[in-house]
């Protein structure tokens, strides 16, 4: 086994074939590769199904139990809420504002906040220019998992 010659079979296979003639522990070494590439290795084949998912493919093993047994809690905290206050759900819909209302009540928001005093004006521009800053940034960066 000469070193050199098995760092330049192990560089370049095709160019220096005749090396695996001289030399038995990389002719194990192609055998044991070549058996693995053609299937027969003691593993044996491998189904893509059966390999596990990464973090960003996680779809299939997400909590729907969970995200199940949220809703219905949140929805029994409702009903024991109206039960509790002695009302029903659809006497809200019956105190719902008219549209002329609610458009009303939009047209005098979007005017206080023209009229607001003009350093409550900068904090919210700064405040818009930070949060976007913190996006691009969030969104230059590589995602984990992929790039890595």
């Amino acid at each position: 086994m000469n070193r050199e010659s098995c760092q330049m079979y192990l560089e370049d296979p095709e160019a220096n074939a005749s090396h695996l003639d001289g030399c038995a522990e990389c002719r194990a070494l192609a055998e044991t590769l070549d058996s693995r590439v053609n299937g027969s290795s003691a593993l044996g084949p491998r189904s893509a199904d059966a390999l596990p998912l990464a973090p960003w493919e996680g779809a299939g093993h997400r909590a729907w139990p969970l995200v199940a047994a949220g809703a219905i809690v949140v929805g029994l905290i409702a009903a024991f809420s109206f039960m509790v206050t002695g009302t029903s759900p659809l006497r809200l819909f019956a105190n719902v504002p008219s549209a002329d209302v609610i458009m009303s009540t939009l047209r005098h928001l979007g005017s206080a906040a023209q009229n607001a005093p003009g350093s409550w004006q900068l904090i919210v521009g700064a405040l818009f220019l930070i949060v976007n800053a913190i996006f691009i940034a969030l969104l230059r960066r590589a995602p984990r998992g992929i790039d890595v």
